[in-house]
């Protein structure tokens, strides 16, 4: 019956639409066919006249339906039709340019068109605020939603400067823009006034150079985006206002700056930590890698016989580190038993747990018995996430860390705040900064070139890579011999927690003695 009706329907597109029009009761019972459908469709006219003729021989009939004008005929042996639109001088501008293109010969049908490789329709002239959000929408789907937000922040402010009411009047349109709408807008940015992390009670301060560098960026590379051919949102002949000397440049940093983080100065770090900044951040303190890294780490990553912990894609790529490189890092010895009071009798889940998780040792909430328990998991999760959310693979990956962090894991905000709190908020130096000082110690130990690339998870391309192989294992010996006050120091500690624990332990087994009948067994 389905195929019986798509074929009736074809056969009502192939009638000749001059019979159409001749014929009264063929007009009629088209009419009728099309409100039994729900779509009742009248005899329109447009411009004076109903059908109107073309220098090549093809006649467009005018029809109306749900107030929409539509334009009908035969070409090349198939029938077409194509929406005019309900305004009136909307749709005889339409159908001036259909006209024009049957005529020049430039004509695609609808149904063809949308099957076009690259877009053949006209330019829009758009605001600046209509293209703005077509260029965040396409990078929420391609990028993530955590991109397309940085974005949006950054554009904020372009956006405060094109609605300004003396702004509109000179570039009403995207299109119109030009070089002092560029200088005009740096004017602007450099004397606009902000507040911290946005807080609208604190006091404000100009914007930061990297901030507007930022803002400029993002706003060029928007206008490159929209005169791409494939997006045509810009004519190809228009030229960019945001010129590298527009930008600015990056002041350089100073190739001759000390390490802000110190080997000192994380000893001293390291005894100011709590148990559980000292359990779940130390690792911080002796291996260059990211938050991001600790957060997303599960207990299969750590290798307890091989000695090593390994940082990269999992599931397919559905999960992945910033470089989406694999890399393999031996660990040294003293650093093992922390890890093993960290991993206590799970299999598998979250490596490092919250101080919720973490004072409870154990709970089912986060108890995996194997890896593909957890990937199981994981895609539980991705069937039942809302429509529409999961649109690439930086949602992919947000969904997992969701999953790690519902089982009882740490965030890498939570990280970040937790190291701030340590460091303190008096000092100049960030959180972040340990990653560098962690690279420079290594490279004064002489790590080699590529194998330093390999190990801060950086891809490793260089022609070198050619001719000589890596030895992460040899070479990370070096740093870890440089570093041994601080290794030691992370061993004593961890001798000291292991001691207390077992005194715990032993504390709360008396107690439960104390409370037995006589022989000491529960009954």
């Amino acid at each position: 019956m389905h195929t019986d009706k798509h074929s009736d329907r074809d056969k009502t597109h192939e009638t000749d639409e001059s019979q159409i029009i001749d014929s009264p009761d063929t007009q009629e019972a088209t009419i009728q066919k099309s409100q039994s459908d729900g779509r009742s469709m009248v005899r329109s006219a447009l411009m004076g006249g109903h059908t109107h003729e073309t220098g090549v021989g093809v006649n467009v009939h005018i029809w109306e339906r749900n107030g929409n004008k539509i334009a009908r005929g035969r070409y090349e042996g198939r029938a077409f039709g194509e929406t005019l639109g309900a305004d009136p001088q909307e749709a005889k501008s339409k159908l001036i340019q259909l006209i024009h293109k049957l005529e020049s010969g430039s004509f695609v049908p609808p149904s063809e068109a949308r099957k076009q490789i690259l877009k053949t329709k006209k330019i829009p002239n758009l605001i600046l605020r209509e293209l703005m959000n077509r260029f965040l929408s396409e990078k929420r789907k391609l990028r993530g939603k955590k991109t397309a937000n940085t974005y949006l922040n950054r554009l904020t402010p372009v956006l405060d400067f094109v609605e300004l009411i003396r702004s509109r009047k000179k570039w009403p349109t995207a299109q119109s823009l030009d070089r002092d709408f560029a200088i005009e807008l740096r004017e602007f940015l450099i004397n606009r006034q902000v507040t911290r992390n946005g807080s609208a009670n604190a006091s404000t301060k100009p914007m930061s150079l990297r901030q507007i560098q930022n803002c400029l960026e993002t706003l060029r590379m928007a206008l490159k985006w929209a005169c791409r051919a494939d997006v045509r949102n810009l004519p190809p002949e228009f030229v960019n206002p945001i010129s590298p000397d527009i930008i600015g440049s990056t002041p350089p940093k100073d190739p001759l700056r000390k390490s802000k983080i110190p080997l000192n100065r994380r000893i001293e770090l390291l005894n100011a930590m709590d148990d559980w900044q000292f359990m779940s951040l130390c690792i911080l303190l002796v291996l260059p890698i990211r938050f991001e890294d600790v957060s997303g780490l599960i207990i299969s990553d750590v290798d307890f016989e091989k000695q090593q912990i390994r940082f990269g894609s999992r599931f397919g790529g559905s999960d992945f580190n910033k470089g989406k490189v694999t890399v393999e890092i031996p660990l040294p010895k003293e650093l093992m038993p922390l890890l093993r009071m960290s991993k206590y009798r799970r299999s598998e889940g979250p490596f490092f747990l919250n101080r919720k998780y973490w004072k409870r040792k154990l709970s089912n909430k986060h108890l995996f018995n194997t890896a593909s328990e957890l990937e199981r998991r994981f895609q539980e999760k991705l069937l039942n996430a809302p429509k529409g959310t999961v649109q690439n693979e930086q949602d992919q990956k947000q969904i997992f860390r969701d999953l790690l962090k519902e089982s009882g894991g740490i965030s890498s905000a939570y990280i970040g705040k937790q190291l701030r709190q340590v460091i303190g908020k008096d000092e100049s130096s960030r959180p972040y900064d340990l990653r560098g000082s962690i690279t420079q110690e290594m490279k004064e130990a002489g790590v080699s070139f590529l194998d330093l690339r390999y190990l801060t998870e950086h891809t490793v391309k260089d022609i070198l890579n050619d001719y000589a192989g890596l030895n992460p294992e040899q070479e990370i010996v070096k740093y870890y011999n440089k570093i041994s006050p601080l290794l030691q120091a992370i061993k004593a500690r961890t001798e000291q927690l292991n001691l207390s624990e077992i005194s715990t332990c032993q504390s709360c087994s008396n107690a439960v003695q104390d409370t037995l009948p006589e022989g000491g067994q529960d009954v």
